[in-house]
Order: C-alpha cells, then sequence, then structure tokens
C-alpha cells in the first residue's frame, strides 16, 4: 500500500516537472519568436543581444536586463525589460527602464532617453516588417522623462500616456512639459504645458495632404503653449485652448484664452497683439467646415439654440505704441421653428490710434484716435426670401454714426447642403425687390469741426460760412439739370432758395416740404422730389443733428428695375423710388 502511494507521488512529481518543463520551454518560445519579430522590425541586419534573462513558466512573466538591438543606422538599448503576456504577435505588457534610442549612428547621432516605459496590447509587426503608423496598434503607453539631442534641436517631455491607438483612431493621450529647442543661435523654441486629447479620427496617414473633413475629436486641449522663432522675430504664446465636439452632427464649444503673437508690422515696427478670449458655442464647425470645403451652404442653426461667438481684449501695439484696440466682439445667430432667422453682431470698444504725422486730416481736425463701434441685426426668412436689416450702424466718437434699415424679398437663401453658384445667386440678386431703405447720418461734433477749420482757414466767421454751405444746398440743381441760381431760371417744378434772413426780421413763411420746425416733410408726389433733400440738407449744414434719407417706392422695386431707372431720368427716378429726406 505504502509502496503504491510512493509510486502515485513519483509519478505526480515528474508529471509536474514534465508540465513545468513543458511550459517553460512555450515560455521561452513564445518570448525568442516576439524578441525575433522585434529585431527584425529595425532590419535583417539587425542584432539582438540580451545580458540577463529569466522567465516564470507559471505567470510567463520575462525579465531581461541589458537588452540591445543593434541595427545599421539605429541602435535600441534597455537597461530592465519587464515582459507579460507575451504571444508571437503581441506584447500584452512590457515595463522598460532606462531606455535609450541612438539613430544615424555615426558622427551627428540622434540620441533619445526615457527613465521609464510602458507598453501595453502592442501588436508585433510581421516577420520581416518595420513598424509602420499606418498598421500599428497599441493598447495603452505610459512614459516618463523623456530627453532627446539630434540635429533638429534638444526635446525634453515629462510625461505623456496614451491609450487606444490603431491606424486612423486614438482613444485618449495625454502629454505634459513638453520642451523643444534648437540649440543654435536664433534657433526655435516651443514650449507645451499640456495637451490632451480623447476620441480623435485622424485622416490617413498615406502621404497625402491631411483632409480636415475626414478629421473629429470629442475633447482636445492646450495650456501653456509658446512658440518662439528668433530668426523670423516671431513670438506666439497660448494660454488655452479648449474643443469639444468637432464631430459632424454635433454642436462644437471651443475657447482660446491668452493669445500673444509679436511679429514685426513692416515699416511701424517690432508689433504685438494680444486676445484676451476668443468663445464659441451652438455651432456644428465639423459639418461647417465640410461644407465651406465643398462649397456648399452651410448648415442652419439648430432650432431654439444659439450660435454665439465672442472675442474679448483684442489689442495690437507697434514699436511700443497702441494702434489698435477691440474691447469686445459678439455675433450671434439663432432660428425658430418657423424658419426665422435671425442675426446680430456687436463690436464695442473699437480704437485705432495712427502714429503722429500720419493722418494729417484727423490731426488737423483735433482728433487723436478713431475710437467707436459697430452694430448689425438682422433677420430672414428662406421662404419669400425675406431679408430686414435694422439697423446696420457705425459709431465714430466724437465725431457722427451711420445707420442702415432696409426691408427686402426676393433675395437668395440657399439652403443646407446647397451648391453654391455664384451666376445664379446674382441672377436672384438681381430679381430681388426694395420695400424700403433709410440712411440716417447723425453729427457729434465731425461737421462742427470741419466747418470750423474751413472758416478759420478762410477768415470768416463760421456762422457766415454754414448759411453760404445752406444756400448752396438750397440752390443745388437736379442731377443732369441746368443748375438754378442768380440770374438762371428755376427749372419747372423747382423754387428758389430763400434769402437768408436779417437780424430782427419776422421769420419767413414755411416752404412747401418743410415744418413749422425746419424739418423737411414727405413731398407730394407732383412736386420736385430733391425738394426735401435740399431743405434737409440747409437745415442740418445750419444746426447739425440728424440727416435722414429715405426711399419708400410705391410698389416694391427690383435691383434689375433700378438699373433701367437712369434712362428715365432722375426726378422720374426719384418719384419710383419715393425718395425723401429730413433733418431734425
Amino acid at each position: 500500500m505504502h509502496l503504491r502511494l510512493a509510486s502515485f507521488a513519483l509519478v505526480g512529481i515528474l508529471g509536474l516537472s514534465t508540465a513545468g518543463a513543458v511550459a517553460q520551454a512555450e515560455a521561452e518560445r513564445q518570448l525568442d519568436a516576439a524578441l525575433e519579430r522585434l529585431r527584425l522590425a529595425f532590419g535583417p541586419e539587425a542584432r539582438l543581444a540580451v545580458g540577463m534573462r529569466q522567465v516564470d513558466p507559471v505567470t510567463g512573466r520575462a525579465r531581461l536586463g541589458d537588452l540591445t538591438i543593434t541595427a545599421p543606422r539605429e541602435r535600441i538599448s534597455v537597461t530592465e525589460l519587464l515582459l507579460q503576456d507575451v504571444t508571437e504577435t503581441r506584447l500584452g505588457r512590457a515595463e522598460a527602464r532606462s531606455v535609450v534610442l541612438v539613430t544615424n549612428i555615426g558622427t551627428d547621432d540622434d540620441r533619445f532617453e526615457v527613465a521609464r516605459l510602458v507598453l501595453g496590447g502592442m501588436a508585433l509587426p510581421a516577420a520581416g516588417q518595420s513598424f509602420s503608423l499606418a498598421t500599428f496598434e497599441l493598447g495603452s503607453m505610459e512614459l516618463e522623462a523623456l530627453s532627446g539631442t539630434g540635429k533638429p534641436g534638444v526635446l525634453a517631455v515629462g510625461r505623456a500616456s496614451l491609450e487606444g491607438y490603431g491606424p486612423g483612431v486614438l482613444g485618449a493621450a495625454t502629454v505634459e512639459g513638453m520642451d523643444f529647442r534648437d540649440p543654435a543661435k536664433d534657433g526655435v523654441a516651443f514650449r507645451l504645458g499640456r495637451a490632451a486629447v480623447q476620441s480623435m479620427v485622424l485622416p490617413p496617414l498615406d502621404g497625402s495632404m491631411p483632409d480636415p473633413r475626414q478629421f473629429s475629436v470629442q475633447m482636445l486641449t492646450l495650456e501653456g503653449a509658446e512658440l518662439r522663432d528668433p530668426d523670423k522675430q516671431v513670438d506666439v504664446a497660448v494660454g488655452r485652448f479648449a474643443l469639444r465636439d468637432w464631430v459632424p452632427g454635433r454642436l462644437t464649444d471651443l475657447a482660446l484664452e491668452g493669445v500673444r503673437v509679436a511679429a514685426p508690422f513692416g515699416t511701424l515696427g517690432a508689433g504685438d497683439v494680444r486676445i484676451g478670449r476668443i468663445a464659441s458655442q451652438g455651432i456644428d464647425m465639423a459639418a461647417t467646415t465640410a461644407a465651406l470645403m465643398d462649397g456648399v451652404q452651410v448648415p442652419d442653426p439648430v432650432a431654439g439654440t444659439p450660435q454665439t461667438v465672442v472675442m474679448e481684449g483684442l489689442t495690437a501695439e507697434a514699436a511700443g505704441q497702441p494702434v489698435f484696440a477691440l474691447g469686445r466682439t459678439t455675433i450671434e445667430a439663432s432660428m425658430d421653428a418657423s424658419g426665422l432667422a435671425e442675426t446680430s453682431m456687436a463690436l464695442q470698444g473699437l480704437r485705432l490710434t495712427l502714429p503722429p504725422g500720419t493722418a494729417a486730416w484727423l490731426d488737423q481736425h483735433g482728433y487723436r484716435e478713431i475710437a467707436g463701434g459697430l452694430e448689425l441685426r438682422g433677420s430672414a426668412r428662406r421662404e419669400g426670401g425675406v431679408l430686414d436689416v435694422a439697423p446696420f450702424g457705425l459709431n465714430w466718437d466724437q465725431a457722427g454714426s451711420v445707420a442702415l434699415s432696409t426691408s427686402l424679398t426676393g433675395m437668395p437663401l440657399p439652403r443646407p447642403g446647397e451648391k453654391q453658384d455664384d451666376d445664379a445667386i446674382m441672377a436672384q440678386l438681381m430679381r430681388a425687390r426694395l420695400h424700403g431703405l433709410t440712411l440716417s447720418l447723425r453729427d457729434q461734433g465731425l461737421v462742427g469741426r470741419v466747418l470750423a477749420q474751413q472758416a478759420r482757414s478762410q477768415g470768416v466767421p463760421e456762422a457766415q460760412l454754414r448759411e453760404q454751405y445752406a444756400q448752396m444746398a438750397l440752390a443745388m440743381p437736379v442731377p443732369g439739370a441746368e443748375p438754378s441760381g442768380p440770374g438762371r431760371r428755376p427749372a419747372p417744378g423747382r423754387t428758389e432758395a430763400p434769402a437768408p434772413a436779417r437780424k430782427g426780421a419776422p421769420a419767413p413763411a414755411p416752404q412747401p416740404g418743410v415744418s413749422k420746425r425746419g424739418t423737411a416733410e414727405a413731398t407730394p408726389p407732383a412736386a420736385d422730389p430733391f425738394q426735401s433733400v435740399r431743405q434737409a440738407l440747409a437745415s442740418f449744414i445750419r444746426q447739425p443733428g440728424e440727416l435722414e434719407f429715405t426711399l419708400r417706392p410705391p410698389q416694391p422695386v427690383s435691383f434689375e428695375a433700378m438699373q433701367g431707372l437712369t434712362a428715365a431720368g432722375p426726378v422720374e427716378a426719384a418719384r419710383r423710388l419715393g425718395l425723401s429726406a429730413v433733418a431734425r
């Protein structure tokens, strides 16, 4: 009985030993096959050397020391390499310490060192093939303390990680503490505090120009990026860049903060441009970019979700002196369920400062800068091609403002995805009809400064000069007709300009088309349509305030028909367009 038990035990021991030996042999074989593929990836002439080798037959883990692969143009050495889950075609996990890669072996070597490198789920190239990004796959990667020196420059990376890389696909990646510099005089330098990406799809890496339409990313951020090129005197810095949902069919969020660009401004000297913040929301940027590249109409705003673009803190300097500033720019667009689209744009805190002596006209009239803003509000509806602008306005502080409002129908408003045909759009635009237009000019000091300067240069009282110009406006002839004035008979339907009133004399009776307040009123159809324009101009010159011109045709007029109005003469054209003017 005891002899039988001893026999069974011996057989078991021999079986375990045999199984262990088989497992050991299989683990060794898998490791050798993997190392051979790794060697061949560097070329058929590459040589592999391993100083120390340990393989656990149970777990299949392997520990290699002083591993070196030497090829004609490169050499890689690893002080310690831990391998796990190794097959002939795949490394489940590889952790390498003190990795050194030398390329272009000779007098000008490129040398890269990594303190720690962990690779997971890495596919090994097929036998006889080298590594290629077009076929390479990697489950995960961790990198610490990369430093490199070569002909391009010196590179350092504090830490990097990666997950889920395959041909054209990247699951996630981060890079921290990147620094690159060209040690040569006036060499390029680049720094990056941190970069992160999630769910990125890249165009095929086939050597051709990448197509942005094949790019998408769920999230991309950059922090603390700096680029310097002393040779070209260019210095670029970005505090933060964030992009989310650059995916067709999704609404993209974009933010850009702390931008600075220093570069030469030609004859103005060294320039410096800064942007505090740019932000955008509610726009399908991927689909919009593709539409622009394909030459088709961009997507509409999503009903109920406004589109916004904001820029703040834009400044520009030249030779240390401010030349341009824009406090805030806002662009908004929206569309409701009925198809009515509305848009608005505002530029606030606009300031343009020209170097002394470069704008004599501004200096002559006491302006040291041009400051103001812009405003635009409008709505559109594809049904009927309705477009209303109310208003489009420009404002120049301490000078004046211009505002334009108009109403049009039959305007070309293409649908998303429609091919842009410039000839067809122009033809439709010429058929569009004008329902009304108002142009308003409001003086905020410019007219007074111009008249005062001219009065000084001519040596006459300003009031006398104003009245002289007012009389010239009242005597303004109809375009193309014989001018009226002293010694000339007034044209049919015209009245002579009234003589200037003497001080203390009773006020003259109101002229046709002028209210008791001196404001031009609507001119009867039978009268000269330019009379209200003359009266309004004269009133505006005497007391600058607001001057308003209006086109209000009895029936909507197409732009094509407006071209034919020139043959009817200016008076008839003005009547058909419903021209009038008023001064307030």
